[in-house]
């Protein structure tokens, strides 16, 4: 019991450290997105993407070549329900939130088209290496997707665009002590999320052991929900401080380079099998998240209302906690 209680404390102190790593990246972001200015506000939305992932990416990455490739695809699969049902579905239960509709179809249908392929893929209960190199190869479409919507805008709206996406990195970085953004803040952010990133893996990886609970169960709850810690806070954090479209336009771009860098980084490093259950409760749920969290924004934008409101954010967080409950009944 000691052993569990120093690992479980570990952990967190691992999750604190790569939360304060990824403040201090995204801090550094600011400058870099000022630079690009409205010429190149696509690279400083792709920027925010990735660095949002990047937690999971080394907490997956890690644990996978530890060869605990079930907490892996629970991290991968586990934090984009989380992201939806706690990142946008606590913050809408603060305030409603809103989106720009340009957003829902950039991304949001993009993230619904490759959740359905990662189903596909999975169907045979193998990621093979080819369809791991496919899903790392969609990334660039994504990016020219990105890149031709923000082109053909107008001007100010792009304008408008990059002081959002400045006054996000901003709010992301979520106080306490600072330093002056820059490259050295840059690095040192970096080493701490890889210190972090590292800790938290190391120890996840011993709860699995210490407890004998399943992989599945490990990667799909405290592996999920560790490295979305600083994604969830920063979200919450915006909303209440009224900068309403955090929430959702994290998610999506969370999401959408999770799925397709992630994962596809691991079917590429090695193929591996996974249970069947993948296919009939885990990965139909993510699905399911996302169609419904594009159903509320697109009833609100049809509506001219909020695009989701207090009860709907409030049933995304259900059913988030019903899919915990469900994976710790199967387990």
């Amino acid at each position: 019991m000691l052993e569990l209680i120093l690992t479980l404390v570990l952990l967190v102190v691992g999750v604190l450290i790569l939360t304060k790593g990824s403040a201090w990246m995204t801090d550094s972001l600011v400058p870099v997105a000022e630079k690009l200015g409205t010429s190149y506000i696509a690279v400083a939305s792709i920027l925010v993407s990735i660095m949002l992932s990047i937690p999971e990416i080394f907490v997956a990455v890690y644990a996978f070549t530890m060869g605990h490739a079930g907490i892996s695809l629970g991290v991968i699969i586990g934090s984009i329900i989380c992201n939806i049902g706690l990142m946008t579905g606590l913050s809408a239960t603060i305030k409603p939130l809103s989106v720009d509709r340009r957003v829902v179809v950039r991304d949001g249908v993009f993230a619904f088209v490759i959740a359905i392929i990662v189903l596909i893929f999975g169907s045979d209960l193998n990621y093979s290496r080819g369809e791991g190199f496919t899903l790392l190869l969609l990334f660039i479409p994504y990016v020219f997707n990105v890149w031709f919507f923000e082109k053909w805008r107008p001007v100010e709206e792009r304008k408008e665009e990059i002081r959002e996406i400045k006054e996000e990195l901003k709010v992301i970085g979520l106080g306490g002590f600072e330093m002056k953004p820059g490259v050295a803040l840059f690095l040192l952010g970096g080493t701490l999320l890889l210190l972090g990133s590292y800790m938290f893996s190391t120890y996840l990886v011993r709860v699995a052991q210490i407890t004998g609970l399943s992989d599945i169960l490990i990667g799909l709850t405290i592996g999920a929900i560790g490295p979305s810690v600083p994604n969830i806070v920063s979200a919450i954090h915006g909303t209440i401080r009224n900068y309403t479209k955090i929430a959702i336009t994290e998610t999506f771009g969370s999401d959408i380079f999770t799925l397709l860098v992630t994962l596809g980084l691991l079917a590429a490093i090695m193929p591996f099998s996974i249970e069947a259950r993948w296919l009939y409760l885990d990965i139909p749920m993510m699905i399911f998240m996302t169609a419904l969290m594009m159903f509320y924004i697109f009833k609100g934008h049809i509506r001219r209302e909020y695009a989701i409101q207090r009860r709907e954010g409030a049933s995304l967080v259900l059913f988030y906690v019903i899919f915990l409950v469900l994976n710790m009944v199967l387990s």
